[in-house]
């Protein structure tokens, strides 16, 4: 039987006209006169997108303009420009139909997920207390099965993530952000921050670290201005971080941020869309970062704090990137540069790694494009990207020597199953459980993507910056690399004389470029060297791990080889073997905290 046509239910005596000459335009099929169809005004945050209002029925003419909308219809007393959201990336077209439980024809799209407050109105309530009452015997179990102590949650794995509560420090930015990647700049925002230590009279004994992907501001325990719950709890770093540690909290006042795009605390993809409800969440809307961005909402927290030049940027993994950048857009206000298994351009392992763990995530039906914040998030996506992660994390021998082939059904004294059984099937999956209640899905695929991105050639900052002046030709500088460094991100303006100089090659470095015999084989390496130039004058640590297959050692070595291709005479490389993988920089305190010891002091 076919389907009956679909009708235009419109209230009564108000029906477009039924007899009308040949159309012309699409203004043709538009009433001409009243009475019209009743109509309301969009709420705020969907203004920009509706479609016709009374006034402009009968002349067919542009949106409705946001700027008029009032209380009322037709009302034209909300005055001011329109909240315009930057330029939000392109998202994946959809890989599977509509789900039609009917049969085609009988139902084009599926009931709404419930959202998460009906959940808890069905008396689900109890769940996640339990959720987190079994990962913590997960937990325990895994430490008893490895022969290692049962310790407090955090010591096992120091990336474990952590909520800062509403005592977190935070610096709120009256300005927007220009963003490398959209014309239009991030409103106002907000960076989640904590300090340790005492800033000294001069200003000048600053460190600020720099995080990886998932972890917050939360470095160490004891922090300045914070609750009592969040300065007892041991932070992502707390071996490294405190007095008479690597990092001498008695000596240094010590800065770490939780950045931006992420979800704990800083504007992020989970804050609420300017502009619109309470409820309203950014989501996919939010403009797609890069890495240098992020550096520059680091400099408005530094320049708040009143501190013109750091002692030091240290940063590991996504963190030693960004070290690398603000050492690049600031080059006057940082004093030693640490880069900890890191690189100068993403390496197409690491994106590859990467791809795939958005890929799955983004193939959980409940990730729904990003916009899950009313209904259930996408756990099954998170956790399998976290256990794809997990694997990068770490190394093979690490896995024999911590797990072997030992499996839960031989103590059990059964077969083995489908289900986890390996020991490091249940280290993976509980993993992979614990992230994905703890981290927000598009927190992970924002940052992620600005690690892809992040590529410090000449070629790629140089294409960067002419796309930036373009589009603020006015605003803070994005450097060129050829730029001197009285050209900084800093400031909005510069010395055009030295500006123009740019940066001159040295004869003498020329001549000892040519006695340099770099260690690493990179085809990039001539590249990366002239887009690190403005970091010549700058102490540069440089530490990679040779189990690291995240970010092969091999990445370091470039780095370090184009720093002094660059004409930075002071580069510290340090090579660490050990079986921990990209995971070395979070446990092993006796090398990983010598070299930065021994490099800040």
């Amino acid at each position: 039987m076919p389907p009956k046509p679909r009708n235009i239910h419109l209230p009564a005596g108000k029906a477009f006209p039924t007899a009308s000459p040949a159309p012309t335009s699409s203004s043709s099929y538009l009433p001409t006169k009243p009475p019209y169809p009743s109509w309301k005004p969009p709420k705020a945050h969907l203004a920009r997108y509706a479609s016709f209002s009374p006034d402009t029925l009968a002349s067919a003419s542009a949106p409705y303009p946001y700027s008029a909308l009032g209380e009322g219809e037709g009302s034209s007393s909300r005055q001011g420009p329109a909240f315009v959201p930057p330029q939000a990336p392109q998202l994946p077209k959809r890989r599977q139909p509509a789900f039609n439980p009917g049969g085609f024809g009988m139902q084009s799209a599926p009931q709404p997920a419930p959202g998460f407050g009906d959940w808890l109105r069905k008396g689900n309530g109890k769940v996640l207390t339990e959720v987190e009452r079994r990962t913590e015997e997960i937990r325990k179990e895994e430490l008893v099965q490895e022969g290692r102590p049962v310790t407090r949650d955090g010591q096992e794995e120091a990336e474990a993530c952590y909520i800062p509560p509403p005592a977190t420090q935070k610096f709120h930015s009256p300005d927007p952000l220009p963003l490398l990647y959209s014309p239009d700049p991030l409103p106002p925002y907000t960076i989640a921050y904590e300090t340790w230590g005492t800033l000294d009279a001069s200003r000048s004994n600053a460190i600020l670290l720099h995080t990886g992907l998932s972890a917050s501001s939360h470095v160490a325990s004891n922090g300045n201005d914070v609750s009592a719950s969040t300065s007892s709890k041991p932070g992502w770093w707390e071996d490294f971080v405190g007095p008479g540690k690597a990092i001498d909290t008695n000596r240094f006042f010590v800065i770490c941020t939780n950045t931006l795009g992420g979800c704990f605390g800083s504007t992020g993809p989970s804050s609420p869309l300017p502009g619109g409800e309470s409820d309203v969440r950014w989501a996919t809307r939010f403009p797609l970062l890069s890495i240098h961005d992020m550096v520059r909402g680091q400099l408005g927290l530094l320049d708040h704090l009143g501190i013109d030049k750091l002692y030091a940027s240290v940063g590991s993994s996504m963190g030693g990137m960004q070290s690398l950048s603000l050492a690049y857009m600031a080059p006057e206000r940082v004093g030693r540069v640490a880069s900890i298994s890191a690189c100068g351009r993403a390496g197409l392992g690491g994106v590859g790694m990467r791809y795939a763990q958005r890929s799955v995530l983004m193939a959980d039906p409940n990730w729904n494009r990003g916009f899950y914040y009313d209904g259930v998030p996408p756990h099954s996506g998170m956790k399998l990207a976290r256990q794809i992660a997990t694997i990068t994390y770490r190394s093979g021998p690490e896995w024999e020597q911590r797990f072997g082939r030992r499996m839960l059904s031989e103590k059990e004294g059964s077969v083995p199953s489908l289900s986890p059984d390996f020991l490091i099937e249940t280290y993976l999956d509980h993993q992979g459980e614990r992230f994905c209640l703890t981290y927000d899905a598009n927190s992970m695929i924002y940052l992620s993507k600005a690690m892809d991105l992040f590529d410090m050639t000449s070629p790629a900052l140089q294409a960067l910056a002419e796309r930036y002046a373009k589009a603020y030709p006015s605003g803070p500088a994005f450097p060129f690399p050829t730029d001197p460094i009285t050209v900084s991100a800093s400031s909005t303006t510069s010395d055009p004389a030295s500006s123009s100089l740019g940066l001159a090659e040295d004869p003498a470095q020329l001549k000892r470029n040519e006695r340099f015999i770099p260690t690493s084989k990179s085809p990039h390496l001539k590249e990366l060297a002239q887009g690190l130039r403005r970091l010549r004058e700058i102490p540069t640590l440089v530490l990679g791990v040779q189990s690291d297959v995240l970010f092969p050692v091999e990445q370091q070595r470039e780095l370090a080889d184009a720093l002094k291709l660059a004409g930075n005479e002071r580069v510290t490389y340090y090579e660490l073997g050990g079986v921990w993988g990209h995971d070395t920089f979070l446990l092993d305190v006796q090398n990983v905290g010598g070299a930065i010891r021994g490099f800040l002091h």
